[in-house]
């Protein structure tokens, strides 16, 4: 049994989708992010929190959760339907930091919601301060995942681009 996913003509639909789904989720988790702190310090306070406060609190809880499964679904895509190969002419060094970038990218979406989960639902501070932790880590990953495929599409000339947009492209 071979470990390594089998190759993709292009990224399925699924995975087209369950992308673009976790960066509108996670635009809504840096908007919404201080109305969450903002419940956290009122709830261990034990002190009253404003309508506004509580519907953002839960929008950034739900959005929260709807990263992590997303990001488990689209792992579970990436692994029974393969990978677009990278493309001809990259460097090998272009490659290695997609690789690296993509899998930190992944364990983040992954633990950070866990994190935030079990800071809420379990009550546990040290939680919400691992959770709070991977926030700047994850920008910095974001940033250089858009750079990555901007060089690609603009300096490498591969149309990298048009693989995350038209789902089967190569």
């Amino acid at each position: 049994m071979s470990l390594s996913a089998p190759r993709s003509q292009g990224w399925s639909t699924l995975s087209v989708v369950l992308h673009w789904t976790i960066v509108l989720l996670i635009i809504i988790q840096f908007i919404d992010h201080e109305w969450m702190s903002e419940m956290w310090r009122a709830t261990r306070r034990a002190t009253p929190i404003d309508a506004t406060t509580e519907t953002w609190g839960w929008v950034h809880i739900i959005a929260g959760t709807l990263v992590l499964v997303a990001a488990l679904v689209r792992l579970w895509d990436r692994f029974s339907h393969g990978r677009p190969p990278y493309p001809e002419g990259e460097p090998s060094w272009a490659s290695w930091i997609a690789k690296v970038t993509h899998a930190l990218i992944y364990a983040i979406l992954i633990l950070m919601p866990i994190a935030g989960l079990v800071a809420w639902f379990g009550g546990i501070g040290a939680a919400g301060g691992i959770h709070e932790l991977m926030w700047t880590p994850l920008l910095v990953l974001i940033a250089l995942h858009v750079v990555g495929a901007l060089t690609h599409q603009f300096w490498f000339k591969t149309g990298v681009l048009k693989r995350i947009f038209v789902p089967g492209t190569v």
